[in-house]
């Protein structure tokens, strides 16, 4: 038997082909575009069919389709679509990054209150999320024809099997759904003024969806009839992929942007706005929180400032540790979101001498990100989360140096999959378990989930982080109020 987990992400589709002990037979990636013009961030929902079906059809080339026992999908949370009454989209997909609808975000909390929203969504009020978005984009001509608005997993579940079913997860972050009662929020739709009809049906993830249509078939080489199961958001089919499923197990997703997911028992709300969702696991929560600013650092350091490769940096970062004691980066180049939500701040160095090297400034940006996780891990204790096992996946990871400082920073072994594409990984597993290869998420995440590295912390290294932690944080908070009064 076989599976393919199909990854809709934010710049690309990736597509895995495992077997049902989780063994790569293959995998292919197609990417596409972002339009962006100041606030709008737009992405054609034709990209998502035309580069999800090429990514499927490569992976297929020179295989028997017959042997695919079902599909499912990890996605990218809160960019959507308008289609009119014939499905087709009503120009672009308005993605989790356009921040247009500012005055509509104003506009429910002042309607429903910001507590509301965030204790029955588990989401702050966000331009960039769906209440805000769909409020702004029923006030334009452009959707006056629009009959449904659905999310990338409805969209790409409609293409597939005909139906545009929606997962709790995906649900959860589009800010239209409660997560305490498991259903859209009644008020909340009426403040956007949506009806059940313009939204689709939520089906647990693993449910089974439909089969592969015959233009589908088409498009990916798959074979009609192909079963679909439900998948979910792209961390919550990362936890799958990388393992972390149990209560206490926390994912570290480092890549351009930086995420963590801690694994409950109980739904987590807190007063810096965790983000608290159904896990597709019976019995689990997610609890997730975005560190903004931590991963883009590097990529804008390296882009603006170095004609070195990430390896190159990488190399000469691992020597330059002696240089570094005194300087320190925050990584707000947008603003400080979680837990500080400063957002008016803004990034920096301090700490800076005449002997300081351009690969000193690339230790000092590795080091803040130990240090964001810290921040984070300390906040999600504060909040009663204890943390048993840090798992960590995406670009970063593949760095042993930036691993050993996050694992020294915090005191704890991280554990390192060895499948990068943890996303879509996640999402074949979720297509096993829902094809009855396996009983329950457990049993498929332990025969198929990869074999992970461990890397534990240095102790004479995090003796030095510790010390370094406490005068990161104690600078912080004097560069802070500068913000907070500005």
């Amino acid at each position: 038997m076989q599976f393919i987990g199909l990854d809709i992400g934010t710049t690309g589709a990736k597509a895995l082909l495992v077997d049902v002990v989780g063994n790569i037979l293959n995998k292919c990636y197609v990417g596409y575009r972002l339009f962006s013009d100041g606030r709008n961030v737009e992405q054609s929902p034709n990209d998502w069919i035309g580069c999800g079906s090429k990514a499927i059809r490569d992976l297929l080339e020179g295989r028997d389709p017959s042997k695919i026992k079902a599909l499912s999908l990890s996605t990218q949370g809160a960019s959507t679509v308008a289609i009119d009454s014939q499905n087709n989209p009503i120009g672009n997909a308005v993605t989790w990054m356009d921040s247009r609808a500012i005055s509509e975000a104003n506009e429910l909390v002042t309607l429903l209150g910001a507590d509301y929203i965030y204790r029955n969504t588990g989401w702050q009020v966000s331009p960039s999320l769906d209440a805000a978005k769909i409020l702004n984009m029923k006030r334009s001509k452009k959707y006056s024809n629009a009959k449904h608005f659905l999310s990338t997993i409805e969209y790409m579940n409609m293409f597939l099997t005909g139906n545009p079913v929606c997962d709790p997860t995906n649900a959860s972050i589009r800010q239209l759904y409660n997560v305490t009662c498991d259903s859209y929020d009644r008020q909340i739709l009426e403040a956007v003024g949506l009806c059940d009809e313009e939204l689709p049906e939520i089906l647990p993830t693993g449910a089974y969806v439909g089969g592969i249509t015959s233009k589908a078939s088409e498009m990916t080489g798959l074979c009609e009839r192909t079963p679909v199961y439900n998948g979910a958001h792209d961390q919550y089919c990362a936890s799958i992929g990388a393992g972390a499923i149990n209560p206490g197990d926390l994912l570290l997703s480092a890549g351009t942007t930086w995420a963590v997911m801690g694994i409950c028992e109980k739904l987590m709300f807190t007063k810096t706005y965790i983000s608290p969702a159904l896990h597709p696991v019976t019995g689990r929560y997610g609890a997730m929180a975005s560190l903004v600013g931590t991963g883009v650092s590097m990529q804008w350091f390296k882009d603006k400032f170095t004609d070195n490769s990430f390896e190159e940096i990488n190399e000469q970062v691992a020597i330059s540790e002696s240089n570094v004691d005194e300087l320190f980066f925050y990584p707000y180049l947008s603003g400080a979101g979680y837990p500080f939500w400063n957002l008016e701040a803004r990034g920096s160095f301090t700490g800076i001498s005449l002997e300081h090297s351009k690969f000193d400034f690339a230790r000092a940006i590795m080091e803040a990100s130990a240090f964001n996780v810290c921040t984070a891990l300390n906040d999600f204790t504060e909040n009663g989360f204890t943390t048993k096992s840090l798992y960590m996946m995406g670009g970063a990871s593949k760095s042993e140096l930036w691993c050993n400082l996050i694992a020294s920073a915090s005191k704890l072994s991280v554990k390192i999959s060895n499948e990068n594409e943890a996303c879509a990984l996640g999402a074949a597993i979720i297509a096993a378990k829902g094809s009855g290869a396996y009983i329950d998420f457990n049993d498929a995440v332990n025969a198929m989930s990869t074999q992970t590295r461990i890397i534990n912390p240095d102790m004479s290294l995090s003796k030095k982080m510790s010390a370094k932690y406490k005068r990161y944080t104690r600078m912080w908070s004097c560069i802070a109020q500068y913000y907070e009064n500005s």
